[in-house]
């Protein structure tokens, strides 16, 4: 070792014993700094040895928060937010996402239609596990629909066969076991729908769309045709034969003056009056649908009512010809069955 090296090793002691100081402009500050910074003294420095390995020791860190061992997530909820979406009318996601749905058309009867996309159409469409339930313009009255829905999801999922539509003078809306699932807006402000269509038509078909999503089948064609046309069943009721006629009187004039449309739900009766609405039953396998009478006939053997095309095609006769059948006349006013003085209160 140098004498240089001797000399170093001796006064190191003594210059690790003094404290630092430190100049300041400030005699506070600089009395502070002289406190906080003061070297602790130590009898005997640093070997290169402990230098080492304090430098290869790992940091132990604490967690700043203590996570539970479990997360509380509410499941439920979140099924039934993921189940539900609002997408813009044009959208990627509305685009790519094929569907089909219930519309209680006359001519398809209230069977499954492959319904087409239109992009340049406005409005939210509310879907339920990818399956469009309807469309709204504004995007606040479609959150506000589909937060009602997913309140409902777990109800809907044990019991879509009870989801009916309910009816009041002021408002459609749905209910399924009591609880009301969704309440439409004021056709005239938010609804995306024909003007002809009425509330009531629009509901059951929300609510058609919304079983199919759930897995359930569609509500009675001739449930849909009652709700759209508002009518009820009366206690009058009576019984025949009946037959149906199509393609060869298609576009002809009928008794009533108006074009016979072989695809809509009408029917012949010798004395009804004309206009009068019917709930037909085929007696051989328990079929509904609504006709309304817009001619006269039939005419050949003991047949006492003749079906339209569409008709026949509702109650499965256009391939036998001729069934036994049952009519209620209906009446102007919502079914009994999903009239609702006041509707059910949200869940």
């Amino acid at each position: 070792m140098t004498l240089f090296g001797f000399l170093w090793a001796a006064l190191l002691p003594h210059h690790l014993n003094q404290p630092v100081t430190l100049q300041a402009a400030n005699p506070y500050a600089a009395a502070h700094l002289q406190r906080s910074s003061a070297v602790v003294p130590r009898a005997q420095p640093y070997s290169p040895l402990h230098l080492q390995a304090s430098a290869k020791r790992p940091l132990s860190l604490q967690p700043q928060l203590a996570w539970p061992q479990t997360a509380a997530i509410d499941w439920p909820h979140w099924v039934a937010t993921a189940a539900v979406a609002v997408v813009a009318q044009g959208s990627k996601a509305h685009i790519s996402s094929g569907f089909a749905q219930v519309t209680p058309a006359s001519g398809a009867c209230g069977s499954t239609l492959a319904a087409g996309v239109d992009s340049s159409a406005a409005g939210f469409t509310i879907q339920v596990k990818d399956v469009p339930i309807g469309r709204v313009l504004s995007r606040q009255v479609a959150d506000r629909i589909a937060n009602q829905i997913r309140q409902a999801v777990p109800v809907l999922e044990t019991k879509p066969d009870q989801l009916t539509p309910s009816l009041s003078q002021y408002q459609a809306a749905a209910q399924v076991d009591g609880k009301t699932v969704f309440v439409l807006p004021d056709p005239a402000q938010n609804m995306a729908t024909s003007e002809n269509e009425p509330p009531a038509l629009q509901a059951a078909q929300w609510v058609n769309n919304l079983r199919l999503a759930f897995g359930a089948t569609p509500l009675d064609p001739s449930q849909v045709q009652m709700v759209a046309k508002g009518l009820g069943e009366t206690h009058q009721t009576f019984s025949g034969i009946a037959s149906w006629y199509g393609p060869y009187f298609h576009g002809r004039q009928t008794a009533t003056g108006e074009t016979f449309n072989q695809h809509d739900l009408t029917a012949a009766h010798k004395t009804l009056p004309f206009g009068t609405h019917l709930k037909v039953r085929n007696q051989l396998n328990g079929k509904t649908v609504v006709v309304r009478i817009n001619d006269r006939g039939p005419y050949i053997g003991e047949r006492s009512l003749d079906l339209s095309y569409a008709a026949a095609q509702c109650l499965g006769s256009d391939a036998v010809g001729v069934i036994p059948y049952q009519a209620t006349i209906l009446a102007p006013g919502f079914p009994a069955a999903w009239r609702e003085d006041v509707v059910a209160t949200l869940p």
